[in-house]
């Protein structure tokens, strides 16, 4: 019989330590928390041979602790006061406790089974700590199937704790990489979306404003500063006659196919379209010396007019050939932000403003059959390498005093 007894009792111990075998296989092949834990718990409970056990989690922000599993009743269910019962005082502790009868312990806080409708006989609760020697919990077994808990079932409970300490830190781990993971991955899509709408308004905005945007965002909301520019103005001659007369699906695939070979023109020298109308274009021309800029802007100038010549050779609209008014002034100019606000918002135009970019229209005006007119400054600063003749001193369009125009060739 004693040889029975004792062949039973070293089965017994093999099948536990089997059983802790397969916890150990376990938590290196589940890393989701609620899947991993219900695993661990049920072979706990077969090692136990208890009716429950229950994982204590420390949550350090709300300083309570909370049951991630508690087989046989709902997860989550239990939460108390890092300090209360018995879990409490090992986590405080951080020492095991074996209690084999409960309501004689006034540690025992009553609550927990008054709220779970649970009657906690006995208990063997042990501290979990991880690598660090860090308490991240308790895990505890309540009411043994046969007997009292004894010193042996709590080193095999010990082991388990082991376990499930790594479970928890893999756990973590994982759950930080994938929120990491996921982040990255909205990060992602949205530095696509916003390299997207950057594209596009980059065909909204000159190439300057997209490049101080990326540098230095604030600059935008600066005051305006004084520079010495050029400015080019390109208009449609007869453009209201074209909308009023012919399909205005023709006359915009008119504006598109010249004004996509004039922006050439103007992207060759350097220029920055600054704005925009129906049939009209302003560009600014910005270099190191007012001489430079304004060469590259009658050379602007005088491609388009060729390239209009060039156009008119190749397509044909039923109004005839296009033409363009043309001018080019250059002087001191005002650059940067235009804010203009609403009721419904605020609205920023970065632009060219004062008597320069005035002019330089009035002067686009006069011109006639896409002939480039420019002003006494301009002529200045190139007559050594272009072709300038005199066409008068000219009454502009609220302009007090006559100004001298030029036509370029």
């Amino acid at each position: 019989m004693g040889r029975r007894k004792e062949d039973f009792v070293i089965r017994k111990r093999n099948k536990r330590f089997q059983n802790l075998y397969t916890i150990g296989q376990t938590i290196t092949s589940e890393l989701k928390m609620e899947t991993l834990f219900n695993l661990v718990m049920e072979q706990t409970n077969q090692i136990m041979e208890t009716e429950r056990s229950t994982l204590f989690l420390y949550d350090a922000y709300a300083e309570e602790l909370w049951s991630l599993v508690a087989t046989g009743i709902k997860k989550n269910q239990i939460r108390i006061k890092k300090d209360s019962g018995l879990a409490g005082w090992v986590f405080q502790n951080k020492k095991k406790l074996m209690i084999n009868d409960t309501y004689q312990d006034s540690r025992f806080n009553l609550e927990v089974d008054r709220r779970t409708g649970f009657r906690t006989k006995n208990i063997l609760c042990v501290p979990v700590f991880n690598r660090d020697g860090t308490c991240l919990g308790t895990l505890e077994v309540l009411n043994r199937r046969e007997g009292n808990f004894e010193n042996e079932d709590a080193e095999f409970l010990e082991s388990i704790s082991d376990y499930v300490a790594i479970a928890v830190e893999n756990s973590r781990l994982y759950e930080d990489i994938k929120t990491y993971t996921e982040r990255l991955e909205r990060a992602i899509v949205l530095a696509e979306k916003l390299e997207r709408v950057k594209t596009l308004l980059r065909k909204f905005v000159p190439d300057s404003v997209a490049k101080l945007v990326e540098e230095s965002p604030d600059t935008l909301a600066r005051e305006k500063v004084s520079m010495e520019v050029s400015v080019l103005f390109i208009d449609i001659q007869g453009f209201s006659s074209f909308m009023e007369k012919y399909d205005q699906r023709l006359v915009n695939d008119m504006v598109e196919k010249h004004f996509s070979k004039y922006l050439l023109c103007v992207g060759r020298h350097g220029g920055e379209l600054n704005e925009t109308s129906g049939d009209g274009l302003m560009v600014m021309f910005k270099s190191d010396t007012l001489a430079q800029h304004a060469q590259n802007a009658v050379a602007a100038g005088l491609e388009i007019v060729a390239e209009n010549r060039k156009l008119n050779q190749e397509i044909a609209y039923p109004w005839g050939a296009v033409h363009l008014h043309l001018g080019v002034n250059s002087g001191t100019a005002y650059v940067g932000t235009t804010r203009m606000k609403s009721l419904t918002g605020e609205r920023l135009t970065y632009t060219a403003t004062g008597l320069v970019t005035v002019l330089a229209a009035r002067i686009g005006q006069l011109s006639e059959n896409t002939q480039l007119f420019i002003g006494e400054k301009t002529k200045s600063m190139i007559e050594d390498s272009f072709c300038c003749h005199f066409i008068g001193n000219c009454q502009l369009k609220n302009i007090s005093e006559r100004t001298p125009i030029y036509h370029v060739d």
